[in-house]
């Protein structure tokens, strides 16, 4: 009964092994007195990037795109606010924004830093294809997991009043896939960014600590949510952490994000009666 949790352990033992091994021969590698600007690169980097997504990339404030607008029309404020303040897919169009600017620097910008400064490959940082569901049963054992706690929370009126955040996702079967499409393409950036990015970027120096380090601003972007899902957070965080360094993809980690964020959205609509499928 329990030799999938001791074959679990197993890899992950090995991987830690595998992984500090690799990190210790990279330190021996290099002469004490250089600099490891690499390091210093991605983490200040990061730092940027979340100090930017944290002051502009929230969904209230697409009122910094109307400096870019003015350079193509006379009258920014109205035209966006036309869009952002639409009674039918004014939120749409406010989720998009978030979405886009998520997208813009969880991956558009880490994404020039490796391929123009770092001069290495994207696919070194967890984008390489190949492989990618050879380890498929963990992505599904790891979702069959999530799952009975994620059906659990939709009957509470919390979850239904935050799921979908598109809320006339019910509205029509276009509303619905718009929605997800948006949706699904933050969470290809957040898992470049967290398990991509830092994780792949730091893991020469740090090791296996570089989960450890990705997790904490991982934790600290569900501040504001109920205290059960920051705490899942780190949890998930750790978890897909290990993913990645097992795979050197994030793929799965993105399957997974993308498959709960679809389940919990027709589980909220299919308890509330809403689900546009059947309308």
């Amino acid at each position: 009964m329990f030799s999938p949790l001791k074959r679990l352990w197993v890899l992950t033992r090995d991987l830690v092994i595998q992984v500090e091994t690799q990190s210790k021969h990279a330190r021996n590698a290099r002469q004490d007195a250089n600099i490891d600007w690499t390091t210093m690169g991605v983490l200040t980097l990061a730092a940027l990037i979340l100090s930017i997504l944290e002051y502009y990339g929230s969904s209230t404030h697409w009122k910094s795109l109307e400096p870019l607008v003015g350079l193509f029309s006379e009258e920014p404020a109205s035209t966006l606010g036309a869009i952002f303040a639409d009674r039918d897919y004014g939120r749409l169009a406010r989720l998009t924004y978030w979405s886009a600017t998520t997208f813009l620097g969880y991956f558009v910008i880490p994404a020039l830093f490796i391929t123009l400064i770092m001069k290495h490959r994207l696919r070194d940082f967890g984008m390489k294809l190949e492989g990618a569901l050879t380890h498929w049963k963990i992505y599904v054992g790891l979702y069959l997991l999530v799952l009975p706690f994620v059906i659990a929370v939709a009957f509470h009126p919390s979850f239904q009043r935050t799921y979908p955040f598109y809320q006339a996702a019910d509205r029509s079967l276009l509303d619905f896939f718009a929605w997800q499409l948006v949706y699904a393409a933050q969470f290809f950036a957040l898992e470049f960014f967290y398990r991509g990015f830092l994780i792949h970027g730091l893991k020469a120096r740090l090791g296996i600590y570089s989960i450890f380090v990705s997790t904490i601003p991982y934790c600290m972007i569900h501040f504001g949510k109920p205290l059960p899902e920051t705490v899942g957070a780190i949890l998930a965080g750790i978890a897909l952490g290990l993913l990645s360094l097992y795979t050197r993809s994030i793929w799965m980690g993105v399957a997974i994000h993308v498959s709960v964020a679809v389940t919990m959205d027709i589980t909220s609509l299919a308890v509330q009666g809403r689900l546009p499928f059947f309308q």
